[in-house]
């Protein structure tokens, strides 16, 4: 079983490695991009469902003096949650415009 897995993510880089020197690396960039922006707009509701009731807690265990550094990292590790949530898709959606824009110069394409 590990040498397939070891063989399916060998091919995947080998494959993105031929786009990129064959000057397709601007698609390649623009489709992962859009996939993570995907991925990122299915998980935000996820994301920010976890990260409220954790800020909530956090709050919570900030009263006890004892617990003050677990509350402490709960709540950045909460904010960090929710600022990538809302931030993230937009930056995604962001960049994936910007690099279809002018991603054949960046990335080796035609201009």
């Amino acid at each position: 079983m590990r040498e397939l897995k070891s063989f399916i993510i060998g091919m995947i880089l080998l494959v993105t490695l031929f786009q990129f020197l064959n000057g397709q690396g601007a698609a390649v960039v623009v489709f992962v991009t859009a996939l993570l922006a995907n991925i990122a707009d299915h998980l935000k509701t996820l994301m920010i469902a976890v990260a409220l009731p954790v800020l909530f807690v956090g709050g919570l265990l900030y009263v006890s003096p004892w617990h003050r550094d677990l509350a402490g990292r709960l709540v950045m590790g909460s904010l960090a949650v929710l600022v990538v949530a809302v931030l993230g898709p937009t930056f995604l959606h962001w960049f994936q415009a910007e690099v279809s824009t002018f991603g054949g110069r960046l990335f080796g394409g035609q201009p």
